[in-house]
């Protein structure tokens, strides 16, 4: 399904360390409606490093947990990440799915880590529209070919 991911990012430093955003390009044309379920999955830091940034570990967690989720969910075409929101404490995907069991259903699948569950709060609002995505890649896009 999204094999070929192509994300913008964008970083912006403040008093409180390093933001970054990725998002994925998607048409104009793509059908939100298809997933209309926005489930925004939040990784509070168990471990920093300077800065409040993610230690080395949690950096390789987060790195298997999403590359785990994405490989079941663009194999069963269920469930898309469009945005990625790296902060001071903590990361947060977000991802748009058919349903909220069939996402809750790919995370119970997929393996954990050794040392436990993965430290994660789902919060869940529809939007099969993609408003919440729009908002954020028209700035971000914008400012990459505006």
């Amino acid at each position: 399904m999204m094999h070929d991911r192509k994300w913008v990012l964008a970083e912006r430093k403040t008093d409180e360390g390093l933001s970054l955003i990725r998002i994925m390009e998607l048409d104009a044309s793509f059908a939100f409606q298809r997933y209309p379920e926005r489930l925004n999955v939040i990784w509070a830091y168990r471990d920093t490093g300077p800065d409040d940034t993610p230690a080395e570990e949690e950096q390789d967690a987060m790195g298997r947990f999403e590359s785990r989720i994405c490989e079941y969910i663009e194999a069963t075409e269920q469930a898309l990440l469009c945005v990625v929101f790296t902060e001071p404490g903590y990361r947060e995907f977000v991802f748009y799915s058919s349903t909220v069991e069939s996402f809750l259903e790919a995370l119970s699948e997929i393996p954990q880590e050794e040392s436990g569950p993965y430290p994660i709060q789902i919060h869940h609002e529809s939007d099969s529209k993609g408003e919440f995505y729009k908002s954020y890649a028209k700035k971000l896009l914008a400012q990459r070919f505006g």
